[in-house]
Protein backbone atom coordinates (compact mmCIF):
# COMPACT_ATOMS: atom_id res chain seq x y z
CA UNK A 1 0.00 0.00 0.00
CA UNK A 2 1.57 3.43 -0.62
CA UNK A 3 2.21 5.71 1.84
CA UNK A 4 -0.15 8.79 2.28
CA UNK A 5 2.63 11.39 1.36
CA UNK A 6 2.77 9.42 -1.90
CA UNK A 7 -0.83 9.26 -2.58
CA UNK A 8 -1.14 12.84 -2.01
CA UNK A 9 1.96 13.83 -4.40
CA UNK A 10 0.12 11.54 -6.88
CA UNK A 11 -3.69 13.17 -6.34
CA UNK A 12 -2.66 16.55 -8.70
CA UNK A 13 -1.40 14.26 -11.49
CA UNK A 14 -4.64 11.67 -11.31
CA UNK A 15 -6.47 15.20 -11.70
CA UNK A 16 -5.21 15.87 -14.53
CA UNK A 17 -5.13 13.08 -16.14
CA UNK A 18 -9.03 12.20 -15.53
CA UNK A 19 -9.48 15.99 -16.92
CA UNK A 20 -7.58 15.29 -20.25
CA UNK A 21 -10.97 13.81 -21.98
CA UNK A 22 -12.94 16.80 -21.54
CA UNK A 23 -10.65 18.78 -22.22
CA UNK A 24 -11.01 21.38 -26.14
CA UNK A 25 -9.86 19.56 -29.22
CA UNK A 26 -6.28 20.87 -30.43
CA UNK A 27 -5.62 24.28 -31.75
CA UNK A 28 -4.61 22.79 -34.73
CA UNK A 29 -8.33 20.67 -35.65
CA UNK A 30 -9.44 24.07 -35.23
CA UNK A 31 -7.47 26.02 -38.44
CA UNK A 32 -7.98 26.37 -42.11
CA UNK A 33 -4.77 24.01 -42.82
CA UNK A 34 -5.32 22.15 -45.91
CA UNK A 35 -4.54 18.45 -46.52
CA UNK A 36 -4.41 15.85 -48.64
CA UNK A 37 -7.21 13.69 -46.65
CA UNK A 38 -9.08 17.23 -47.23
CA UNK A 39 -8.51 16.78 -50.75
CA UNK A 40 -9.35 13.19 -50.91
CA UNK A 41 -12.73 13.61 -49.65
CA UNK A 42 -13.33 15.77 -51.58
CA UNK A 43 -12.00 13.82 -54.67
CA UNK A 44 -14.04 11.29 -53.67
CA UNK A 45 -16.89 13.30 -52.90
CA UNK A 46 -17.70 14.04 -56.15
CA UNK A 47 -17.05 10.59 -57.53
CA UNK A 48 -19.59 9.14 -55.96
CA UNK A 49 -21.97 11.41 -56.56
CA UNK A 50 -20.83 11.08 -60.17
CA UNK A 51 -20.11 14.20 -60.97
CA UNK A 52 -17.99 15.34 -64.46
CA UNK A 53 -14.40 16.56 -64.33
CA UNK A 54 -14.90 18.87 -67.26
CA UNK A 55 -12.23 18.96 -69.53
CA UNK A 56 -12.66 22.30 -71.49
CA UNK A 57 -14.91 25.51 -71.61
CA UNK A 58 -17.26 23.79 -74.35
CA UNK A 59 -18.19 20.78 -71.93
CA UNK A 60 -18.60 23.51 -68.87
CA UNK A 61 -21.54 25.20 -71.56
CA UNK A 62 -22.66 22.23 -72.35
CA UNK A 63 -23.44 21.26 -68.75
CA UNK A 64 -25.11 24.72 -68.07
CA UNK A 65 -27.29 24.18 -71.06
CA UNK A 66 -28.55 21.08 -68.70
CA UNK A 67 -28.55 22.74 -65.77
CA UNK A 68 -25.84 21.06 -63.94
CA UNK A 69 -23.96 24.15 -63.48
CA UNK A 70 -25.44 27.94 -63.40
CA UNK A 71 -23.50 31.18 -63.45
CA UNK A 72 -21.90 33.14 -61.17
CA UNK A 73 -22.53 37.25 -61.76
CA UNK A 74 -21.47 40.23 -60.28
CA UNK A 75 -23.72 41.72 -57.50
CA UNK A 76 -23.24 44.35 -54.51
CA UNK A 77 -22.19 41.48 -52.47
CA UNK A 78 -19.87 39.31 -54.69
CA UNK A 79 -16.83 40.72 -57.20
CA UNK A 80 -15.49 38.49 -60.18
CA UNK A 81 -11.86 38.73 -60.44
CA UNK A 82 -10.19 36.95 -63.30
CA UNK A 83 -12.43 34.04 -62.98
CA UNK A 84 -11.64 32.07 -66.48
CA UNK A 85 -14.85 30.06 -66.06
CA UNK A 86 -17.91 31.53 -63.82
CA UNK A 87 -19.59 28.59 -63.65
CA UNK A 88 -20.48 26.43 -60.29
CA UNK A 89 -22.91 23.93 -59.14
CA UNK A 90 -26.39 25.19 -58.10
CA UNK A 91 -25.34 23.86 -54.62
CA UNK A 92 -21.82 26.06 -54.80
CA UNK A 93 -23.83 29.40 -55.81
CA UNK A 94 -26.45 29.01 -53.21
CA UNK A 95 -23.45 28.89 -50.42
CA UNK A 96 -21.78 31.70 -52.01
CA UNK A 97 -25.19 33.95 -51.88
CA UNK A 98 -25.78 33.04 -48.40
CA UNK A 99 -22.35 33.47 -47.51
CA UNK A 100 -21.18 36.76 -49.50
CA UNK A 101 -24.04 39.40 -48.31
CA UNK A 102 -23.16 38.47 -44.60
CA UNK A 103 -19.19 39.64 -45.68
CA UNK A 104 -20.61 42.53 -46.88
CA UNK A 105 -22.56 43.34 -44.46
CA UNK A 106 -19.41 42.64 -42.00
CA UNK A 107 -16.80 44.38 -43.71
CA UNK A 108 -18.50 46.93 -45.96
CA UNK A 109 -17.13 45.44 -49.37
CA UNK A 110 -18.03 42.63 -51.72
CA UNK A 111 -16.39 39.20 -51.29
CA UNK A 112 -13.90 38.87 -54.49
CA UNK A 113 -14.08 35.42 -56.08
CA UNK A 114 -10.91 34.99 -58.39
CA UNK A 115 -11.78 30.90 -59.31
CA UNK A 116 -15.07 28.88 -59.65
CA UNK A 117 -15.04 25.97 -62.61
CA UNK A 118 -11.71 25.43 -64.00
CA UNK A 119 -11.69 22.83 -66.36
CA UNK A 120 -8.72 20.12 -66.79
CA UNK A 121 -7.55 21.75 -69.80
CA UNK A 122 -6.69 24.57 -67.52
CA UNK A 123 -4.54 23.05 -64.49
CA UNK A 124 -2.82 25.68 -62.35
CA UNK A 125 0.85 24.50 -61.81
CA UNK A 126 -0.14 24.71 -57.86
CA UNK A 127 -3.23 23.10 -57.98
CA UNK A 128 -3.98 19.31 -56.82
CA UNK A 129 -4.33 16.83 -59.95
CA UNK A 130 -7.50 15.62 -57.86
CA UNK A 131 -8.74 19.27 -57.44
CA UNK A 132 -12.89 19.70 -57.47
CA UNK A 133 -12.96 22.99 -59.61
CA UNK A 134 -13.42 20.92 -62.54
CA UNK A 135 -16.53 19.81 -60.92
CA UNK A 136 -18.31 23.06 -60.18
CA UNK A 137 -17.75 22.46 -56.16
CA UNK A 138 -15.10 24.52 -55.73
CA UNK A 139 -14.43 28.68 -54.87
CA UNK A 140 -11.68 30.69 -54.42
CA UNK A 141 -11.93 33.90 -52.59
CA UNK A 142 -9.32 36.66 -52.29
CA UNK A 143 -7.68 36.67 -48.90
CA UNK A 144 -9.02 40.27 -47.51
CA UNK A 145 -7.47 42.94 -44.94
CA UNK A 146 -6.44 41.28 -41.65
CA UNK A 147 -9.85 42.28 -39.55
CA UNK A 148 -12.15 40.57 -42.47
CA UNK A 149 -9.54 37.76 -42.59
CA UNK A 150 -10.06 36.91 -39.38
CA UNK A 151 -13.86 37.07 -39.81
CA UNK A 152 -13.46 34.88 -42.99
CA UNK A 153 -11.91 32.41 -41.23
CA UNK A 154 -14.19 32.16 -38.27
CA UNK A 155 -17.39 31.70 -40.66
CA UNK A 156 -15.69 29.45 -42.94
CA UNK A 157 -14.59 26.94 -39.50
CA UNK A 158 -19.05 27.45 -38.53
CA UNK A 159 -19.90 26.24 -41.84
CA UNK A 160 -16.70 23.56 -41.91
CA UNK A 161 -18.33 22.02 -38.27
CA UNK A 162 -21.78 21.82 -39.96
CA UNK A 163 -20.39 20.05 -42.89
CA UNK A 164 -21.01 22.51 -45.46
CA UNK A 165 -17.80 23.22 -46.79
CA UNK A 166 -14.43 22.18 -46.16
CA UNK A 167 -11.97 25.37 -46.30
CA UNK A 168 -8.27 25.89 -46.66
CA UNK A 169 -6.52 29.26 -46.84
CA UNK A 170 -3.80 28.70 -48.93
CA UNK A 171 -0.47 31.52 -48.72
CA UNK A 172 0.55 31.44 -52.44
CA UNK A 173 -1.67 33.24 -53.70
CA UNK A 174 -2.96 33.97 -50.52
CA UNK A 175 -6.49 33.17 -50.84
CA UNK A 176 -9.32 30.81 -49.38
CA UNK A 177 -10.05 27.98 -51.39
CA UNK A 178 -13.50 26.52 -50.68
CA UNK A 179 -15.40 23.00 -51.44
CA UNK A 180 -19.07 23.19 -50.94
CA UNK A 181 -20.75 20.16 -50.38
CA UNK A 182 -24.25 20.66 -49.10
CA UNK A 183 -26.28 24.23 -49.59
CA UNK A 184 -26.00 26.26 -46.06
Amino acid sequence: MPSPRLLAALLPAAALLLALPAAPAPAAAQTLRGSRGAVDRAFHTAKRRDLAFTRNRREIERGARKGAYVRLTASPSVRLKGVSAPFVRPTTRSFLATFAPRYRAACGEPLTVTSAMRPTSLHLRNASTRSVHPTGMALDFRAPGAACRSWMRRELLAYEKRGVVDATEERRPAHFHVVVYRAP
